[in-house]
């Protein structure tokens, strides 16, 4: 089985794509569009809730209600959802200054040292 890190998080192959489904769709999509959307008949759309479940409990999607049941939507892009896990591991730690400081040293990238302080100039100046 495929495993793939979406936020820090893994996920199977096919937890990731209901993910590409729901980023894709751009907004709330009830469990069988879903279901219809992943194009794979064969699949029982009991299994397919089930994947949803489990990516709201791993706090990839989330979930509203919708006419008359539930409705889904990514929590946000893979990158909105990789800086949320980001500010929790931050979060977690005694000394986030510290953490991150350790984190940007051993970047061994120039250009996204260089990116990341045009971030930092920027936030600056707000």
């Amino acid at each position: 089985m495929v495993r793939r890190l979406v936020a820090g998080r893994r996920v199977g192959a096919l937890e990731y794509a209901v993910l590409v489904v729901l980023w894709d769709g751009g907004g709330w999509l009830s469990g069988r569009e879903v279901w219809e959307r992943l194009g794979d008949e064969s699949r029982a759309y009991t299994t397919v809730m089930t994947i949803l479940g489990r990516l709201v409990d791993k706090g990839l999607v989330e979930r509203g209600e919708g006419g008359r049941g539930h409705v889904y939507r990514a929590a946000g892009d893979a990158d909105e959802l990789t800086a949320r896990a980001i500010s929790s591991l931050l979060a977690a730690t005694a000394d986030p200054r510290s953490a991150l400081a350790h984190f940007v040293e051993g970047l061994d990238d120039p250009g996204l040292v260089a990116e990341l302080a045009d971030v930092v100039d920027r936030v600056r100046r707000r």
